[in-house]
């Protein structure tokens, strides 16, 4: 289950430096584009982070299968973790501003 959300969230992150980087200027301030970054990471991202998986390494969910976990349980689960990760960086940033 971990390596499974590892792999997903490194292309999550990809996605959502390369989208918050070229979005960057459209922002007055860091902060509005840090917020902008943990939306696309906490509501897109996965949902992207888990297309790019099925498309370089679709092969691997036949061994999650053989351990037990099925497809869409992984995905919940990584969505969940990754918009709860998402939600206190939102609530890190609204203290600091």
């Amino acid at each position: 289950m971990w390596t499974y959300y590892r792999d997903v969230t490194l292309y999550t992150l990809a996605i959502t430096l390369l989208t918050s980087l070229a979005s960057a200027a459209m922002y007055d301030s860091f902060i509005a584009s840090l917020y902008n970054a943990l939306i696309i990471f906490g509501v897109f991202g996965t949902g992207l982070g888990v297309l790019a998986f099925n498309y370089f390494q679709k092969a691997q969910y036949y061994m999650y299968h053989n351990l037990g976990f099925k497809k869409s349980h992984l995905i919940k689960r990584t969505w969940f973790v990754n918009g709860i990760i998402a939600i206190i960086g939102i609530g890190i940033l609204t203290v600091l501003q």
